[in-house]
């Protein structure tokens, strides 16, 4: 037993050796695909009467329908899968939508198997090293569409559903560069933001960098003194936001500031400002930040899974902790904001990281 056992692992490493040799050669495996067949020499071809079922599908999707009403609709059709069924599902019409070799490119090593004992395979998450070639074959659908229904599939993993929306950035004033973030939008990534901020400034402007002090004689010199967290300090009838990798809480004193219940949030990548700004329920990109009880207004948590993760990327933070930003109201022309800045950001420690005298944790900061 333990001799097959080990002849087993051992066909199992000479096996996964052969394929990154084959993958690092641009050698990559193609199995049968809808829309696609196999010439003489092995290469990807297009099936002009599959590809008709491909860029339905596609289309359909982008036009709004799920993949459940593709799935009906491609069987009263009576559409052929590869294996000439005419029966579709739901989840087959998923893997036509995900499948990268519909816009030319092919990407090696979806999964791997990380026993040899039982063979089960697991999604590639940065265990492996995954190879892609663009333009690898004649497209059916062209990159551009591919990648829209990408970030729809990814929206629709919270509910939403709709067309796809556009990066909104203000092109000149007091705001200009800053761009308002689609609280329900899962699609957009951090380079998107950077890129849409960036598309308002000439390239040969560069932003304002970090300042620089100089203490000249006389002045109290700081220096050898310890900056307290702002964590130790009662938060009390002080404005701040706290973000977490799934939500957002305002203090009291932060939704007084602004007389609407909803707000749209504004973020600026490259001076690191985040804004809130009044906004109508019927705005796209507006966020319920409060609301009235016993005639007071109070705050209300922001449920924010669906882009808070692309912001904790585009911001450098760690996923794992939770960061509080003290802000400020700002009157400008006919606009009232509240700004937050990166600069101010603090990391809220958890209560069992640090212990006081009697062994029991302290609490670092007050719940919202």
């Amino acid at each position: 037993s333990t001799l097959a056992q080990e002849e087993s692992h051992t066909k199992s490493e000479i096996m996964n050796a052969s394929i990154e040799m084959r993958f690092r050669r641009a050698i990559f495996l193609t199995p049968p695909l809808l829309g696609f067949d196999l010439d003489e020499d092995g290469n990807l071809v297009i099936n002009e009467e599959e590809a008709k079922t491909v860029r339905l599908i596609f289309f359909m999707y982008l036009y709004g329908y799920t993949c459940q009403e593709i799935a009906e609709t491609l069987t009263s059709l009576g559409r052929k899968t590869k294996l000439n069924n005419t029966v579709w599902s739901a989840g087959s019409v998923l893997q036509q939508l995900q499948n990268e070799r519909h816009c030319g490119d092919v990407l090696a090593r979806k999964t791997w198997t990380p026993s040899y004992l039982d063979h089960k395979s697991k999604k590639n998450k940065q265990d492996r090293n995954q190879y892609r070639q663009k333009n690898h074959h004649e497209a059916i659908i062209s990159r551009d569409d591919f990648i829209a229904v990408q970030r729809l599939i990814s929206n629709a993993k919270y509910g939403n559903r709709g067309f796809l929306p556009d990066l909104h950035v203000f092109t000149s004033g007091a705001l200009r560069g800053s761009v308002s973030v689609n609280p329900r939008w899962a699609g957009f990534k951090a380079a998107d933001y950077k890129r849409a901020s960036e598309s308002v400034y000439d390239p040969a402007i560069v932003l304002p960098t970090e300042q620089t002090f100089e203490v000249n004689s006389g002045d109290f010199d700081l220096r050898g003194f310890e900056v307290a967290r702002a964590q130790f300090f009662s938060s009390a009838n002080r404005v701040y936001v706290t973000f977490s990798n799934n939500g957002i809480r305002f203090s009291t004193e932060c939704v007084r500031k602004l007389d609407s219940h909803f707000v749209e949030m504004l973020i600026h990548p490259g001076n690191g400002i985040i804004a809130f700004k009044p906004a109508t329920k019927d705005n796209r990109n507006s966020m319920e930040w409060s609301r009235q009880l016993n005639g007071a207004k109070v705050p209300k948590p922001v449920s924010g899974a669906a882009f808070l993760p692309n912001l904790y990327d585009l911001f450098g933070w760690d996923s794992n902790c939770k960061y509080r930003i003290m802000g400020f109201k700002k009157h400008n022309n006919d606009n009232t904001l509240v700004l937050f800045s990166l600069a101010d950001a603090e990391i809220l420690i958890p209560n069992s990281t640090i212990e006081g005298d009697d062994e029991e944790p302290i609490s670092l900061f007050e719940e919202d």
